[in-house]
């Protein structure tokens, strides 16, 4: 098998596990597609950990696990983003620690809203509580995923191969694709409704979902150029 296959072999199963488990365990087994509104009274935030209590436990721990799958995923990328770098790779060292930080705040909010969901007997304000701060946990932090994507679209940038392993107009999409990403700081203090609020246009339909669009289309595009160009299986140029 040749050195660059197996990084490959990684990604695809690690792209493909994080979509069954994380994707559908978060947003198709526990219901949270679209994001309860910030603005649901206390009893109907409880009605809803209630009613779905099973769903939830079971869609979450799933969630909970497709986590674990990002992170060689985000790996692989360093590896990429490293072959183009000069000297020291500041930019894939930091992509890569940046994505430890994004797994962990995106785990964290599924032990929390498990916790909300697990004893029905629990108090109504407690439980309401808890669900604000899985929200905010999950919403807020997407610094970490921001740098990702500033690093590899500045790496990408840097590639001075007469054809770059990574189109150029997707390193400008990348930058652009992480401003998108940086109103989510924001979602606290929306907490009716609006753009910015956890399940806003802006903080999460655009936040979230831009980002995923982002690496399908850079998935498609490195598989054409290897289909073009074999020998990048074995090496980077």
């Amino acid at each position: 098998m040749t050195p660059r296959k197996p990084l490959i072999i990684v990604a695809i199963v690690s792209m493909i596990m994080t979509t069954l488990l994380y994707v559908v365990g978060m947003f198709v087994i526990a219901d949270f597609l679209p994001p309860p509104s910030p603005g649901l009274s206390e009893a109907e935030v409880v009605h809803f950990y209630h009613e779905n209590h099973t769903s939830i436990i079971t869609g979450l721990t799933m969630a909970f696990v497709g986590t674990g799958f990002m992170l060689p995923l985000c790996i692989v990328g360093s590896v990429f983003l490293a072959e183009v770098e000069e000297g020291f790779p500041f930019f894939a060292v930091m992509q890569g620690l940046c994505a430890v930080i994004t797994v962990i705040f995106t785990a964290l909010p599924n032990f929390v809203w498990m916790a909300a969901a697990l004893r029905v007997e629990r108090s109504p304000e407690l439980i309401s509580t808890l669900h604000d701060l899985g929200w905010i946990m999950w919403a807020t932090p997407s610094w970490g995923f921001s740098f990702q994507l500033i690093c590899a679209g500045i790496c990408g940038l840097k590639d001075k191969r007469e054809t770059p392993f990574i189109p150029r107009w997707m390193s400008y999409l990348a930058l652009w694709v992480a401003i998108g990403v940086m109103p989510t700081p924001l979602v606290p203090f929306y907490t009716e409704a609006g753009p910015f609020a956890w399940n806003g246009l802006f903080t999460f339909w655009i936040a979230f979902f831009s980002p995923i669009v982002w690496i399908i289309l850079l998935v498609f595009l490195v598989a054409d150029r290897i289909r073009q160009k074999p020998e990048l299986l074995l090496t980077g140029r």
